[in-house]
């Protein structure tokens, strides 16, 4: 066995554009199901959610690799859309705080670095 001497790299940086491409767009296929959407009329709607919750846990999560999730971070990641997705209309209206469930989540993932 020869050695590699391919850089270091997250795990999503050997993915192409297609392949990347096509694991956003199952993960956000596994949103809606989780949020029990099975109409398109809300599409653009949840992208913009599910990248939201990307890009917060990037900044949240030093080792977040958003091409290839843990289990917990895909959970967290539907659980992120889900509340957002549902209370849409309360978050324009007042300021709401995460569910205490997807609030511990994420801080077992800030402080563990995903590594779990």
């Amino acid at each position: 066995a020869g050695r590699d001497d391919r850089p270091c790299m997250k795990a999503g940086e050997g993915m192409t554009d297609e392949e990347k491409k096509e694991y956003r767009a199952g993960m956000i296929e596994l949103c809606k199901t989780y949020c029990h959407i099975d109409y398109d009329d809300d599409a653009e709607i949840v992208e913009l959610m599910f990248d939201t919750a990307m890009e917060e846990m990037e900044h949240l999560i030093p080792s977040f690799d958003r091409h290839t999730m843990t289990s917990r971070q895909k959970l967290l990641t539907c659980s992120f859309v889900k509340e957002l997705y549902d209370h849409r209309e309360e978050y324009q209206r007042e300021t709401r705080t995460l569910t205490n469930a997807v609030s511990s989540m994420l801080l077992k993932e800030i402080y563990k670095g995903g590594n779990a």
